[in-house]
């Protein structure tokens, strides 16, 4: 979508990269759930226009950047709603979902109702 609040409609849109860190999913099966009404009626700050939603997925591992190890391509996966950096005092403790550097597909980027989406 491109205004928040507006119809969004189905069209092509460039396939994501990975980051050092990161990798591309292909997506196979999304969850839509009122997380993603709330985004795309505005009420999520970290999304920025335009945007594509969803962040409940699973796939397959498409592409992975030059600094992931013990994941590879072809790999079946699923995305929690909160991606966490894995390097903070909060992910040390256990404490993922407060993660201070955390993403979240659909909201800090671009989602999962595309047929590729980025996670770090």
């Amino acid at each position: 979508f491109d205004d928040f609040g507006r119809r969004p409609e189905v069209r092509t849109v460039d396939d994501p990269t990975p980051s050092p860190r990161g990798a591309v999913i292909r997506v196979e099966a999304t969850g839509l759930c009122r997380s993603d009404w709330h985004g795309w009626m505005g009420h999520a700050p970290d999304i920025r226009l335009p945007h594509v939603p969803g962040h409940e997925l699973a796939g397959t591992i498409e592409e992975i950047g030059p600094d992931v190890l013990n994941w590879r391509p072809g790999r079946r996966v699923t995305v929690p709603f909160v991606c966490a950096c894995g390097r903070c005092a909060a992910c040390a403790d256990g404490a993922q979902q407060v993660c201070e550097r955390q993403t979240q597909p659909g909201f800090t980027h671009w989602g999962s109702f595309a047929e590729y989406v980025a996670v770090e």
